[in-house]
């Protein structure tokens, strides 16, 4: 059953996930399994032609912090990167003061491989109130693949308290509803605003990050240059994120195949369709409530969100599929559970092998032109997927 994006659901769900204890390991990752070594980079992106919409100041500015992450060259004897660059970005939340001391397998500003071609471009956006590197399993082995991947944070639906120029980031505008203590109307309300004030915000951002990501790649002087194909650009990205990398796939021709990893869809895409390639990606546990008086109207709310999904590949004509994993709940999509696995569920790095395998096949197909026998039907190296497909269709969409 898929996830349900709303704040009152959003409350529940992070203490829900167990997240890291002091004692978080060090090295929580896997080896990387590509060819390439990785770098890492950290930007700041002010756009100067958008007021912050979630500030009541109209001197600021809408800021976005981005990490890219690339192919390398190997630096022998050169620390990891750190997960988490500057604790003082978060302020007092203890979540990102746990993961202070984790290390990740990239390498900070490492020269980019010496590589006569270009590399193919994905764009991931983080769920609803995460860091943009809260899936470091997944981006910074895709780019020990091949592949430049760049994720921002949005701040308003988002973790960022200070960025590094200095600006204190303290939402006063277009806030979150205050719950009620009504399960049902808290959520229809926390949708309408992450529908009309967060999800518009977040595709502007994502359009805002493309325009950065083709400026990198023309101006002369800097690593990026010339470095990308902006001809093979993805989009990928977790819960909330999912949803705004779908929907850009409908709104920007330079998005060439998206997926959408356990995120319930907003956008005008669910009824309209994409003509790009898409895939959704679903955990496999029932959700529950806290309180069992408020499962039936959680049920209710569920059936509306899978009903989106039929929608969307009903109204779209690109190739389509959907991966379901057994036995996993909506954190095994995020780095969240590496460092405290629940207790009779599916292990995270099982559940990030299977999801790396689906994502890399899926953009090795549609951005490198390699075609993988794992998305033509069921695998018996993944018992624990349900897989579907279905093959584009000759109707455009509306």
């Amino acid at each position: 059953m898929r996830p349900i994006l709303c704040l009152v659901w959003l409350a529940a769900f992070l203490p829900a996930q167990t997240p890291p204890q002091p004692g978080v390991p060090e090295h929580p990752f896997i080896p990387l399994s590509g060819a390439y070594a990785v770098g890492v980079h950290e930007f700041l992106w002010i756009d100067q032609k958008r007021d912050e919409p979630f500030t009541q100041d109209p001197s600021d500015r809408r800021h976005v912090l981005a990490r890219i992450w690339y192919p390398a060259e190997k630096s022998p004897g050169v620390s990891p990167a750190p997960y988490l660059y500057d604790p003082k970005e978060f302020g007092e939340q203890p979540l990102y003061k746990l993961v202070s001391g984790v290390k990740t397998n990239s390498v900070t500003d490492a020269p980019m491989v010496k590589h006569p071609g270009r590399f193919p471009v994905l764009l991931y956006q983080p769920g609803g109130g995460m860091a943009r590197f809260t899936a470091t399993f997944v981006t910074e082995q895709l780019a020990s693949q091949g592949y430049v991947v760049i994720s921002c944070d949005h701040a308003g639906f988002g973790p960022v308290a200070l960025f590094p120029d200095g600006f204190q980031f303290k939402p006063d505008t277009l806030l979150a509803p205050k719950p009620t203590g009504k399960f049902e109307d808290d959520a229809r309300q926390s949708l309408e605003w992450l529908r009309n004030d967060v999800f518009p915000t977040w595709t502007a951002d994502a359009t805002f990050a493309l325009d950065q990501i083709e400026a990198l790649n023309r101006t002369p002087g800097q690593r990026f240059y010339k470095r990308f194909d902006l001809s093979r650009i993805g989009m990928l990205g977790w819960s909330f994120g999912g949803a705004t990398s779908i929907q850009m796939s409908r709104d920007d021709r330079r998005v060439k195949a998206a997926i959408d990893q356990d995120g319930q869809l907003f956008g005008d895409v669910v009824a309209k369709g994409t003509s790009k390639p898409i895939m959704l990606m679903h955990h496999g546990l029932a959700d529950k409530t806290e309180n069992p008086a408020d499962q039936p109207a959680l049920t209710k709310l569920m059936r509306q969100v899978e009903e989106q999904d039929r929608l969307l590949l009903d109204h779209s004509t690109g190739d389509r599929y959907e991966v379901t994993l057994a036995n996993t709940q909506h954190g095994h999509f995020s780095d969240l559970l590496l460092a405290n696995p629940p207790p009779g569920q599916l292990d995270p790095r099982r559940a990030h092998e299977i999801i790396l395998a689906y994502t890399l096949a899926f953009f090795d197909k549609y951005l490198k032109g390699r075609d993988d026998s794992l998305l033509a039907a069921p695998s018996s190296p993944y018992p624990e997927v349900n897989f579907r497909r279905l093959a584009a269709s000759k109707q455009p969409p509306r």
